[in-house]
């Protein structure tokens, strides 16, 4: 039965990081809810809460009875979790950390959200479970993770499906594709292509208008599918509205672009005619995904939610921001 999440009150989990605040603004600016926000701050930032929402430090590594309790007394009737240890080069030194926050952490707020009888939870995944397509990426596809953050996510959509069988824990996962837009929380592919051009402007050997092209340095030339982040979260209220418990929906804008022809896209938005591509080992996957594009089919057949913003017009909101920012980033 579709669920009405406006007027609600809603906590989102992770609400100070990337998605988890442009989630924040759009329910409390189109969907009128009451938000609590739980962040450790780690790599969110208090800034990016929006004014209206209430906010409490929560790791959710923390005791599940002290969520619940949360949950309880704010009378939540639906919870986002956004929370993830995402950035997937620091996996590679640190497994442990991430299956801990991106696999057990997720167990415990599966929990809370029972004891807390809320109506519904929209656990955030990711595209990372899936390994080496060709085309656009099913649900029903293999799940070949390329990395412990992916087998993390993999662990968490599991738990997803079998705590709604098991105990009827009213979840739903998520599998977000990559994502693009302001507030970016790490050093991410796009951050680093607009950080390196301005660089090269800011060191006065070259400007947009010369002959000479910049080079860039970057790693694998994989493809990958990028959306809007104000997109993303209105789809992804759209699917907490509407998805079935324990299942698993693809989310991304079923669209691609490989890595350099991405940079030159970034570069014609920064005000250059064109790119150089220099292979960086360092930034190297040492076992990459090629290829990854979301099929939205089984997301499409409950929501009615879809992307409105175009690739090139989010790279020019980030670019946008950055500048705004004082050409810096928020970590």
């Amino acid at each position: 039965m579709p669920r009405n999440i406006k007027n609600a009150d809603v906590c989102v989990i992770g609400g100070a990081g990337f998605l988890g605040s442009h989630l924040v603004d759009y329910l409390i600016d189109k969907r009128k809810c009451r938000v609590l926000v739980l962040d450790n701050l780690i790599t969110g930032l208090k800034k990016h809460i929006h004014e209206k929402a209430e906010f409490i430090w929560y790791d959710i590594r923390d005791d599940e009875n002290t969520l619940s309790d949360i949950l309880k007394n704010r009378s939540i009737k639906y919870v986002f979790n956004y929370a993830a240890e995402p950035y997937i080069p620091e996996c590679f030194e640190r497994p442990m950390h991430f299956f801990d926050i991106n696999a057990n952490a997720v167990l415990k707020v599966l929990n809370a959200c029972q004891k807390a009888n809320i109506k519904a939870l929209l656990q955030v995944s990711s595209a990372e479970i899936y390994g080496d397509m060709t085309g656009k990426t099913k649900e029903s596809d293999p799940i070949t993770p390329h990395s412990t953050y992916g087998v993390s996510k993999m662990a968490a959509d599991g738990l997803v499906q079998v705590r709604w069988r098991e105990a009827g824990v009213p979840a739903i996962a998520m599998r977000q594709f990559n994502c693009v837009g302001e507030r970016e929380t790490h050093a991410y592919v796009i951050p680093e292509i607009i950080s390196q051009l301005s660089e090269i402007f800011d060191s006065g050997n070259l400007f947009p208008d010369n002959e000479k092209l910049p080079i860039l340095k970057l790693g694998n030339n994989s493809f990958r599918d990028f959306q809007y982040a104000g997109d993303a979260v209105r789809m992804a209220v759209d699917l907490l509205e509407n998805g079935e418990f324990g299942e698993v929906y693809n989310m991304g804008s079923e669209e691609g672009v490989q890595i350099y022809d991405l940079a030159e896209m970034i570069g014609k938005v920064m005000g250059y005619r064109g790119v150089n591509i220099a292979v960086d080992k360092k930034r190297v996957r040492p076992w990459e995904i090629w290829h990854l594009q979301s099929d939205n089919t089984k997301l499409y057949s409950v929501i009615k939610t879809r992307p409105e913003v175009s690739l090139k017009e989010a790279l020019k909101r980030t670019v946008d921001y950055f500048h705004n920012n004082q050409c810096q980033w928020d970590w």
